[in-house]
């Protein structure tokens, strides 16, 4: 394992890479004479010098864009071919890894916006000619959860990371629906409402239609289970999750969260999914068929993550899916949570200016192209961003970034006084599971589900925030 950098060391390496201004004719710029701690900026190419040498690893979650990204490195510096090599790493708990990795874990590498502040001593700072472009390009509030806790640039985010709503067109119309889209928001006129899409399964109830050979016992397949993918629905009459910005205020005591909640009842009666016998489907089986929807279509209406191959599940059915933003629910648009995927620069890397070159690249209008070519990621980039690659008209990817128009950003926020714990892992995750089930199942009214979420989050916050 590569030597392991004291706090010393680290500490040498943010000053060295701040006070590295534009410059071309510096002696230590010479890649013959760099020694991998320096990170060289070349004013006149706009591009990071890359030491003799180096050998650079790719971590990304997908081998296809892993293989175009080093395609683009040959591509671009021939006279350096191989010098890049790509590792699929993952990116959930990409962060953590490199803290414990350190040298070994890749040098510049995918991870998610809010895992990265906790982690930030163990990330390299950017360049500031790199981070002025990532945050010329960047949606603020993104840039904003992988870096305005430090202060520091550490996190380019390229994808996002989220859930949309999603509608089959074809069994719809197979059912004698009307799918009409007047309005260009790319829902069906007829059900752009949870109203609508209530009405439908209520009259549904006596006798379920069959589409394929199946009966359709379920309309939405509405998650109580999984708290990423339940959130939409909690935001029924506009609640935000720690939207006072307070990291200790998950704000369950606003009283648009006790009404909002009222989504659950409303589905339950409409009854939206129902097992075979007709009854409607208890809590515990109300867990994650988000792939089923797109895969086995179980249901004319879903949510589709941004990770999930829609492509290939039109290939596969032969029925054509459409994604929006979500129905709104009297007047009110619900928002799925949706967060980026990035980049990083690993700290302990042993060639610092040929990583902030790799990185320099893989966040450039090419390397967005990369992305998105192969892929389904759909690129976070602010309007009028000169980096935006070229989609195909109407496709999956400009659907999704469509959709993400009323989305919420997952907060990102850490208890003050623990940084090292976020703030949704002491008061949201743990319990709205059981906030859920219990309306649904009737085991506890609204009023009293939200008074016990009160007093078991402000508890665990109290707990965790020491």
């Amino acid at each position: 394992m590569r030597k392991f950098l004291t706090f010393l060391a680290i500490a040498a390496m943010t000053f060295t890479v701040a006070a590295c201004a534009p410059r071309t004719t510096e002696p230590d710029c010479d890649p013959e004479k760099m020694d991998g701690t320096t990170v060289c900026y070349d004013s006149a190419t706009g591009t990071f010098a890359v030491e003799k040498g180096a050998k650079i690893r790719f971590g990304v979650d997908n081998e296809t864009w892993g293989k175009a990204i080093v395609a683009l490195w040959d591509k671009t510096y021939p006279a350096l071919a191989g010098t890049v090599e790509y590792v699929n790493s993952g990116s959930q708990g990409s962060t953590d890894s490199v803290a414990v990795q350190q040298g070994e874990w890749p040098d510049v590498f995918m991870a998610i916006d809010g895992e990265v502040p906790r982690n930030s001593s163990h990330l390299l700072p950017m360049h500031a000619e790199l981070a002025k472009i990532v945050k010329a390009n960047s949606v603020e509030s993104f840039f904003n959860a992988g870096n305005a806790t430090t202060g520091v640039v550490h996190y380019a985010p390229m994808t996002y990371d989220g859930m949309a709503f999603i509608w089959n067109k074809t069994m719809l119309e197979a059912l004698g629906l009307n799918t009409a889209d007047a309005n260009g928001d790319n829902l069906p006129d007829a059900f752009d409402t949870w109203e609508e899409i209530f009405a439908l399964s209520t009259s549904w109830a006596a006798n379920r239609p069959t589409y394929k050979g199946k009966k359709v016992n379920v309309v939405f397949p509405m998650t109580l289970t999984n708290q990423w993918s339940d959130y939409h629905h909690l935001t029924s009459a506009g609640w935000e999750l720690f939207g006072s910005g307070d990291p200790t205020k998950p704000g369950y005591d606003d009283p648009k969260f006790a009404e909002g909640l009222k989504f659950i009842l409303a589905a339950k009666e409409a009854k939206i999914s129902v097992e075979e016998s007709g009854q409607v489907s208890p809590a515990d089986a109300m867990g994650w068929r988000w792939d089923a929807v797109i895969n086995d279509e179980i249901a004319p209406f879903g949510l589709v993550g941004t990770w999930m191959d829609v492509a290939a599940a039109q290939t596969t059915t032969g029925s054509e899916f459409r994604i929006s933003p979500v129905p709104t629910y009297n007047g009110i648009n619900q928002r799925p949570f949706v967060k980026t995927k990035g980049f990083v620069i690993n700290a302990y890397t042993k060639y610092r200016s040929a990583a902030t070159e790799l990185m320099r690249l893989v966040y450039s209008k090419d390397g967005f192209q990369a992305m998105v070519t192969g892929t389904s990621y759909a690129p976070s980039l602010v309007d009028g961003s000169n980096l935006v690659p070229t989609l195909t008209a109407g496709g999956i990817q400009e659907q999704m970034m469509s959709a993400f128009v009323y989305n919420y950003p997952e907060p990102a926020l850490l208890l003050p006084n623990n940084k090292a714990r976020k703030s949704m892992d002491s008061a949201y995750y743990p319990f709205i599971s059981n906030t859920e089930r219990a309306i649904w199942d009737g085991t506890k009214t609204i009023a009293e589900a939200v008074a016990e979420l009160i007093e078991l989050s402000n508890a665990a916050i109290e707990a965790d925030n020491k």
